[in-house]
């Protein structure tokens, strides 16, 4: 498999396309993330504040009923690009996605919304 195939499958999109996200430091070590979601033909701003981004988009997708639990997290950079792999799981279910991006968090956040495209039917994600 080429790395263009790879990518193709694992970090494909979906019914939950990510337009923008931030994030920002809160009191008590804890961040707020800001995401606008596009979900199927809807523009979503949602935010939430948790212990990381990982945390903080985790809850932004069970918000939009896509809950993905992360299993495993793998990463590797290579020139210069972090490269994240998350086995996700929901309702029993389980797949593998990936994510680019300049920095972990990006990466993992990309990931994340891979996940959840991967595990789960655009009927079910509300907006």
């Amino acid at each position: 498999m080429t790395w263009q195939e790879f990518t193709d499958e694992y970090s494909r999109g979906g019914a939950i396309r990510l337009g923008s996200w931030s994030v920002a430091s809160c009191p008590g070590d804890l961040v707020e993330c800001r995401a606008t979601l596009a979900i199927a033909d809807r523009i979503r701003s949602c935010s939430a504040v948790a212990a990381g981004p990982i945390g903080a988009m985790t809850s932004i997708l069970y918000d939009v009923g896509a809950p993905v639990q992360i299993v495993r997290l793998h990463q590797r950079v290579v020139d210069g690009v972090v490269t994240t792999f998350l086995l996700c799981e929901n309702d029993g279910r389980q797949a593998w996605a990936a994510g680019e991006g300049a920095s972990a968090d990006e990466a993992n956040v990309h990931a994340l919304v891979a996940g959840a495209n991967r595990l789960l039917d655009a009927d079910r994600v509300g907006v």
